[in-house]
């Protein structure tokens, strides 16, 4: 028995364009992370259209199903979908922030270097103003992620839940909100627990292009000189505690700020503190356009 996505839920995971009234000439890129879908980002899309930006969240490469769904990608084609996004949205709006979770916190790095490195060369003005960097990781907190260059070619894929406790009440909250889409699972049923932990897999090749861009990302860091906001919740057990702290500390910024949220984990537009998150972020863009 292979888990399945419904048909609802991979309609909540393509992409969004909502357009702004009031500031509609300030456009929002809004990046998702890595497995994940633009439905990560929407609440936050969501909120900025309400504040009458404009929001714009594609989906990456390969991305929007299920993990197993993300073998032969490489990160380069993440990297050209975001930039495809950043000129699309560029295109329809005067201003342009970016805004990314974990991944795509990466990825919002890597545009914001890439603009702020073509601009003066082209002898022009970047068209982002701003950069939101939520959960990005400086590193993972799993220790076997070294392994992975050599791993990859002997075991295709990595099993997260493997030995996940299906008794923790954040692990179930996490669950439900991602297969259930508001409908219960039964998360006791031993047929069910068995089907998640097989079902989710990850390509161990899609991990190491994950790792390849955090590489290429820290490089590139001292070339980001847009204001920049770091963003990252104390709960957070996937990327290292320092993370927001010492991605925040190698930037080209001289406009920079690292807020943490104590009662958030990793997936920062879903966790309890959004709502003075999503306050935070208005209030950064409404202060730099």
């Amino acid at each position: 028995m292979i888990l399945e996505l419904p048909k609802e839920m991979r309609l909540a995971r393509q992409p969004f364009l909502f357009e702004g009234k009031t500031h509609g000439h300030i456009g929002v890129l809004c990046l998702h992370g890595f497995t994940g879908s633009p439905a990560e980002m929407r609440p936050l899309g969501s909120f900025l259209a309400e504040c009458g930006y404009t929001a714009l969240g594609p989906v990456l490469p390969q991305h929007g199903g299920l993990p197993h769904e993300l073998k032969g990608v490489k990160w380069r084609a993440w990297a050209q979908a975001a930039h495809s996004a950043l000129d699309q949205l560029a295109a329809r709006c005067e201003h342009v922030f970016v805004a990314g979770l974990s991944m795509g916190g990466l990825l919002t790095l890597h545009l914001a270097a890439c603009e702020c490195h073509r601009a003066p060369e082209e002898g022009r003005r970047t068209p982002v103003r701003g950069i939101v960097v939520m959960a990005a990781p400086a590193g993972l907190q799993d220790s076997r992620a070294g392994l992975v260059r050599f791993g990859r070619f002997v075991m295709p894929y990595y099993y997260p839940l493997k030995n996940a406790d299906f008794s923790d009440p954040d692990f179930r909250a996490t669950m439900q909100r991602r297969i259930g889409n508001g409908h219960p699972v039964d998360l006791d049923d031993p047929r069910v627990q068995e089907q998640i932990t097989r079902s989710v897999r990850i390509p161990l090749g899609a991990i190491h292009e994950l790792l390849q861009l955090n590489a290429v990302v820290k490089r590139e860091l001292p070339r980001v000189r847009v204001p920049a906001l770091f963003i990252q919740g104390r709960k957070d057990r996937t990327i290292t505690p320092d993370s927001a702290d010492a991605l925040a500390a190698q930037v080209g910024s001289q406009d920079k700020r690292v807020i943490w949220y104590e009662n958030s984990a990793h997936e920062l537009p879903l966790e309890p503190d959004a709502p003075a998150m999503f306050d935070e972020i208005q209030r950064f863009i409404s202060q730099r356009v």
